[in-house]
């Protein structure tokens, strides 16, 4: 029963915030979507990450490793090193760097979309509001203050987009900012990780300690 009020009070303030709450509802699904699945990726890539000797076992098919695969982007930077790599060691690096440089980019991918979403929500809310103070001042110049019935559906159509773009943005932008940060430290990962299979591969190249 209390469930069944929620939903006819949540229903209640979708149809009293007008026609913005649509946009407002589609960003925050999109934010929440992207915020998931980004979620859900780092913590399954993060789970698979191993150190670059594990790796290169692996990659070897040496016994006794576990034979769990590492992360994508690991397995995929070293995969593309053992064919390109060659014995200079500073193009080298830059190979590491080039083979480094889209999955930094996919790290990052789609965090900007959800800070701008979330940083766009605010100023549809307040469209809502000049929207819903304008058809209050309608009803004013009509019909006065006596009809106070309309005055107050252009006032809580006002007050409730606002609220709704904040309720939008405040999650969206911490979201935002968590994953922006587990993107960060998987930049620097990745580049501990290049260095470290730079220096075993050196390592095993003829004439090099």
């Amino acid at each position: 029963m209390q469930q069944l009020n929620l939903v006819d009070r949540m229903l209640e303030l979708f149809q009293s915030g007008g026609e913005l709450m649509i946009p407002l509802m589609g960003l925050s699904l999109i934010i929440w979507t992207l915020a998931i699945v980004k979620g859900i990726r780092f913590l399954r890539e993060r789970h698979k990450e191993t150190s670059p000797q594990q790796c290169m076992d692996m990659y070897r098919h040496k016994a006794g490793v576990n034979k769990a695969e590492p992360a994508h982007w690991q397995w995929d930077i070293l995969s593309r090193y053992i064919d390109e790599r060659c014995e200079d060691p500073e193009l080298n690096r830059e190979i590491l760097k080039s083979i480094r440089a889209p999955h930094e980019f996919n790290a990052m991918c789609s965090i900007g979309t959800i800070l701008i979403l979330s940083a766009v929500a605010p100023l549809l809310g307040l469209l809502g509001t000049v929207t819903g103070m304008i058809t209050t001042f309608d009803v004013i110049s009509q019909f006065g203050t006596g009809n106070a019935r309309a005055l107050a559906s252009g006032i809580s159509k006002a007050l409730i987009t606002t609220q709704s773009g904040l309720v939008v943005a405040v999650p969206g932008l911490i979201l935002g900012g968590l994953l922006f940060r587990r993107g960060e430290k998987l930049k620097a990962r990745m580049e501990l990780f290049c260095i470290g299979l730079q220096e075993l591969t050196d390592s095993l190249t003829p004439g090099r300690k």
